[in-house]
């Protein structure tokens, strides 16, 4: 039997929650996806892309990164796309850490930072959230050093849902001089917080995006990274030419070309379902941690009680598993109307 390396042997693969399961059977609240099918007009652009029997040739991306840049306001240039930004997140630390390297990080965070790091043999250094998982901003201003090599923000923070104010991202900025600094932004459309607007003045930073959640494609797997014209020529070189599907580029560009449902939603959510939810936790006494996006972190009493009596119900949330949050479940707010069904099913719980 061959035998991997042995830091590849150590390690313990990624594996969503519900693995086998047909999700498609429940609410699904587990994995902050959009909890609504595509609009009509992105199946129809799809149904088009099948008829006009495109799938046969390899991708091309001309049509589509005008749009893209135009909605990100940068030059097409300044954007590479990846196969969801796991794959963006991948390109960017295969080419800025090897063996030995360091990778700074707060933590909990998006596992992937860490199962990527872990393949390419470098080293993660995490800084711990507060008990009130607020950002640690001068522990980890502190832990930038000469011997970091990459610099990773995740803004907002998943799973914790905590944020940092574009003041602090340009202090991690200034820190880190020509040290690489990612933010990760795969919540931006529900936040409109970016830190876009300092990409001019510090070369050192790069923004990485998902279609993967307001915009309802998590299936079809498309993401981007923005920064500077230099680096994005440097990623391409790690990136394959035809790493992302027709599909993908075709829902994405009619997403773009009417975006009215998918802002519709983000609004139904953030303005509407999120602080129903926010308000029905407070009003039994349920701890949460209400974040900056549209999840959330709760912690009832006995934390796999609720997410079993949960999915017998026909609801599906994720339980955590890093120490400082593992006794939280961690949720997205669904439509006022999903939501409500949440909160029913939470209040049999509390009954029972």
């Amino acid at each position: 039997m061959p035998q991997v390396k042995p830091h590849i042997a150590a390690m313990s693969p990624y594996s969503p929650p519900w693995t086998g399961l047909d999700r498609s059977a429940y609410l699904r609240l587990d994995l902050n996806e959009n909890s609504l099918d595509p609009p009509e007009h992105v199946i129809r652009a799809l149904k088009s892309c099948l008829d006009r029997k495109g799938i046969q040739m390899y991708p091309e991306y001309f049509r589509f990164l005008p749009k893209l840049a135009a909605y990100a306001q940068v030059g097409e240039n300044q954007i590479i796309l990846s196969n969801g930004s796991d794959q963006a997140i991948e390109i960017i630390l295969r080419a800025f850490l090897g063996p030995g390297d360091t990778m700074l990080m707060a933590e909990p965070g998006f596992p992937i930072f860490n199962q990527v790091a872990g393949v390419i043999g470098a080293k993660v250094h995490g800084v711990p959230y507060d008990k009130k998982l607020h950002f640690p901003c001068e522990a980890f201003l502190d832990a930038i050093t000469a011997d970091t090599n990459l610099v990773v923000v995740i803004n907002p923070d998943n799973p914790t849902g905590s944020s940092l104010s574009l003041s602090r991202i340009r202090d991690i900025l200034e820190k880190a001089g020509d040290i690489p600094v990612i933010a990760d932004e795969a919540y931006f459309e529900y936040t409109g917080v970016t830190a876009l607007a300092l990409l001019s003045s510090y070369p050192n930073l790069i923004i990485t995006r998902t279609f993967s959640k307001a915009f309802a494609m998590a299936g079809l797997r498309l993401g981007y990274a923005i920064a500077s014209p230099e680096l994005i020529a440097e990623f391409h070189k790690i990136r394959g030419p035809f790493d992302i599907n027709s599909c993908a580029v075709t829902a994405a560009g009619a997403q773009l070309d009417d975006p009215h449902a998918w802002k519709a939603y983000v609004v139904e959510i953030m303005q509407k379902a999120k602080p129903f939810l926010e308000n029905f936790f407070t009003e039994k006494g349920v701890k949460y941690y209400p974040g900056a996006a549209h999840f959330m972190l709760v912690q009832p009493e006995n934390r796999d009680e609720a997410v079993a009596f949960l999915k017998e119900q026909g609801i599906l949330v994720r339980p955590m598993t890093a120490p400082l949050i593992r006794r939280t479940f961690r949720m997205n707010a669904g439509t006022l109307e999903q939501t409500k069904k949440f909160a029913d099913a939470y209040q049999k719980y509390l009954n029972r």
